[in-house]
């Protein structure tokens, strides 16, 4: 345990003086698999550096924001050890801001990541739970009859994070917002009240959860902002008392009346939208799944495919499973089949080592690895990786294949994750796209580093 803790420090030290210090760090975060800093100034920051580290996998600059990759886990631990550093002991943010930026797009993108991402875990283990009663229920059917009661616990408990998803969103908003997270959990619950079925409102009759996740959003947006401009309008000796009272009052209504009717056209527009894009019989579906499975690693390089973490909680959440996830997921499978070519190939041997340790993670559905250390830089074995994510995707699309949480890890990783009886028809699509990829690669070639 020790050497790994110890390697911890030292990779965030590694990142701490080469992204400039601490005191150059503008805006600190992170994701699933990276470390992501606005630094104040470009010029004391060195990238070249920062990549030559054992344990940093790939370093990047989108926009402002610089990105070090360190892999799935590592990224929490690492950035807790930074957060501390920069914030001192009482340090507790996920995400540290100087100061108040003017809108972006990548902004609102690295935000909706920060309010999802904490909830991956609760969804991965919940979603396994469910995973595992289905896979019994394939592969055992007599012991969900012999115990029935067990296996509807388990169910039950499984099916617990999305009860409360809602609420976990609503908390995570407000925290990124500078609010606070008790309100943000109270205004994301107001939405959801059983007791809305009963009331009629101006003559419309209220419906619970019909503005979904888009709903949610929106409505916790504008509290954390009012509670956040109205505390700075109040004398401090009545803050506590008033801000809370005033803001979940406010909020309350304009939530009924303006945001979730305007969550409930979206989230039908957006069920009509997938139902004839995704889930219609004729070849649109194909053609679809196809362009988007090789699509997504451009997606993924820009940062846009962050913009799509609601919209695949409110699929899930219309259809009960995620019809998107596993046609994206299928260009990380493309990579890979395109990065087995280049391994068998390649007489580089640092090349050679990284795919050793890329390929493994990559098959189980992270990606970064071999997206910035081996498919990109290359050149050729990425446009092979596309082509492969391409026939995946229009594979998963002909199989109408879904999962049953709205997000998280890819690849063979998504076998349980998938819906009831949808196993092998998901493991024929990851065939098709590590085939597909391969024979690109195999076709467009690659020119060899020489170093």
């Amino acid at each position: 345990m020790a050497p790994k803790i110890e390697h911890l420090d030292l990779l965030a030290q590694h990142i701490e003086k080469h992204i400039g210090g601490l005191e150059n760090i503008a805006t600190l975060a992170h994701c699933m698999t990276r470390i992501r800093i606005v630094p104040k100034d470009t010029s004391k920051v060195d990238m070249d550096a920062m990549k030559k580290f054992d344990g940093v996998k790939g370093a990047i600059i989108s926009g402002d924001q610089y990105q070090v990759i360190v892999g799935m886990g590592t990224a929490a631990k690492v950035f807790s050890r930074l957060n501390k550093r920069f914030q001192g002991d009482n340090g507790t943010s996920d995400t540290v801001t100087e100061t108040p930026k003017p809108f972006s797009i990548r902004r609102m993108l690295t935000t909706l990541s920060a309010i999802f991402v904490p909830t991956i875990p609760a969804l991965i283990g919940c979603g396994l739970i469910l995973g595992l009663v289905n896979v019994v229920r394939l592969v055992a059917p007599g012991w969900v009859e012999q115990f029935p009661e067990l296996f509807k616990l388990l169910k039950l408990i499984g099916s617990a994070v999305f009860a409360y998803l809602s609420i976990m969103i609503g908390m995570n908003t407000a925290k990124e917002l500078g609010a606070s997270t008790s309100i943000g959990a109270v205004m994301a619950g107001i939405l959801a009240l059983p007791g809305l079925a009963e009331i009629t409102l101006f003559g419309e009759k209220l419906v619970p959860n019909s503005g979904g996740i888009f709903a949610v959003l929106m409505v916790v947006v504008f509290s954390s902002k009012f509670e956040v401009w109205f505390r700075s309008k109040i004398w401090e000796s009545l803050d506590l008392i008033v801000t809370p009272f005033i803001t979940i009052l406010v909020s309350a209504f304009v939530a009924l009346t303006i945001f979730q009717p305007i969550g409930h056209f979206l989230n039908q527009w957006l069920g009509a939208g997938v139902s004839f894009a995704l889930l219609s019989n004729d070849g649109s579906a194909v053609a679809l799944g196809g362009l988007l499975g090789g699509s997504f690693l451009f997606l993924l390089l820009t940062g846009l495919h962050q913009g799509l973490i609601p919209i695949h909680a409110e699929i899930l959440q219309t259809f009960g499973l995620n019809y998107l996830f596993p046609i994206l997921a299928m260009g990380g499978m493309g990579q890979v089949g395109s990065c087995l070519w280049v391994f068998l190939r390649t007489k580089n041997k640092r090349l050679k080592k990284t795919l050793m340790g890329a390929l493994p993670v990559g098959i189980f559905g992270v990606g970064e690895p071999l997206l910035f250390g081996v498919s990109l830089p290359l050149g050729k074995p990425f446009i092979a990786g596309c082509i492969g994510g391409a026939f995946g995707g229009a594979t998963i699309a002909f199989f109408k294949v879904g999962i049953i949480i709205p997000f998280g890890t890819a690849g063979l990783s998504l076998i349980p994750l998938v819906g009831d009886g949808q196993i092998l028809p998901f493991l024929i699509s990851v065939l098709v796209a590590w085939a597909a990829g391969f024979i690109a690669s195999m076709c467009l070639g690659f020119t060899d580093p020489t170093e």
